[in-house]
């Protein structure tokens, strides 16, 4: 019975998701303006910008993160001997030395997988290539009779 009521949820988010995903093609005018972004309030972005947005402002949140930890680690380390001991405050300097590494090399980590990956883009369908038929009701005849539409 779980099984069921399971299989039918997933059916269910997958007909609503294939049903929406013309939304995710479509332009969205912001209405705030996006920190780090050129994008300013009522200006309309692509899906493909929003997300090069975000990605920017995670990095610029992961930076100010570690400027933290660094200094309210370099703060226990110069009381070390008072409040604390200088292990706990060498263990969150590098903590946030590695946090910091890991956030900035995540361009590096898309890159090396797939270039394609840190290019966003718009997708976008190909061309179709395919080649007309004359239908047999347009006229001419295969047999080169020039009778058009007789049979």
């Amino acid at each position: 019975m779980k099984s069921k009521k399971l299989f039918i949820i997933l059916l269910l988010l997958v007909v609503c998701t294939l049903f929406n995903i013309h939304f995710a093609l479509a332009a969205y005018e912001i209405e705030v303006s996006i920190p780090g972004g050129e994008a300013k309030a009522g200006t309309e972005i692509t899906l493909a910008d929003y997300i090069r947005y975000l990605y920017l402002f995670g990095l610029s949140l992961v930076g100010i993160a570690a400027l933290g930890a660094l200094v309210y680690g370099g703060f226990q380390y110069m009381l070390s001997d008072t409040i604390t001991t200088k292990e706990e405050a060498k263990k969150l300097i590098w903590g946030a030395i590695f946090g910091l590494i890991l956030g900035l090399s995540a361009y590096l980590i898309l890159y090396t997988i797939n270039p394609d990956l840190v290019n966003l883009r718009e997708p976008t369908l190909p061309e179709s290539t395919e080649p007309t038929t004359p239908s047999p009701f347009q006229g001419g005849s295969p047999g080169g009779t020039g009778a058009g539409g007789e049979f």
